[in-house]
């Protein structure tokens, strides 16, 4: 082995300690891991997780509690539940699945929001349409969106039960977008102090794989979180 490669080793074992030290349920610590593409990042991630699942892996089980990691892709998700061997106790979702998990059944709340969100984009609309030109492109394609968003407030009394799939279209009436369900779950844990519970504890721990491509307003949400703050979300 090089003298290079044994500096990279060391490197990597200081960097993957600190990771494990600040993943003490009695001592949680933040922190931000930044490395390049193939410098072993998730490879770090997982290293840590072992250490962590060992040590407070029945912790976790008795609280009824999980470690959670978000990934971006699907791929990476399914990477790091293999390397991870499928332990219940750490929960790898996409952030859209995983913000899905915390608003699910909520639907008193998402429809207030719906509600609350459709009239503001209709008063934007009617404010642009009475600026604007006729016989314009975006004039026309404005009549169509304020009757589309009109035709969804007529029918959201009807809506029960709102509906999501983080890989499908939702379409169907009751459904939400992919970017609706961000918006809601960001807002839900900026403004409401259950949603911030519901959150700490179910998960002591939230580790984020490449953030830099995560939704920022999820992660805005987390980090404005106090209580979070208070009880060391990662």
């Amino acid at each position: 082995m090089s003298s290079a490669a044994a500096t990279d080793d060391e490197v990597d074992g200081s960097a993957d300690k600190i990771m494990v030290d600040c993943l003490d349920l009695a001592k949680p610590k933040c922190f931000f891991l930044f490395a390049g593409a193939g410098s072993g990042k998730t490879r770090s991630l997982v290293s840590a997780l072992d250490a962590f699942r060992l040590k407070f892996g029945p912790q976790l089980r008795l609280r009824g509690q999980r470690a959670a990691v978000i990934t971006y892709t699907n791929a990476a998700c399914d990477e790091i539940k293999r390397r991870l061997e499928y332990d219940p106790a750490i929960l790898v979702e996409t952030i859209h699945s995983f913000a899905w998990q915390l608003i699910e059944g909520l639907n008193q709340d998402i429809k207030t929001w719906v509600r609350e969100d459709l009239n503001a984009s209709v008063v934007d609309l009617e404010s642009a349409q009475a600026k604007g030109r006729p016989s314009s492109k975006a004039y026309q394609d404005r009549i169509v969106e304020l009757a589309s968003k009109r035709r969804k407030l007529e029918r959201l009394s009807s809506v029960r039960v709102f509906k999501y799939d983080p890989n499908g279209d939702n379409r169907g009436h009751g459904s939400l977008s992919h970017s609706d369900v961000i918006k809601i779950a960001s807002d839900f844990l900026s403004t409401k102090r259950i949603m911030q519970s519901i959150l700490v504890g179910k998960f002591p721990v939230l580790l984020v794989d490449e953030s830099q491509d995560t939704l920022r307003p999820f992660m805005e949400a987390c980090s404005l979180c106090k209580r979070c703050r208070k009880r060391g979300l990662h």
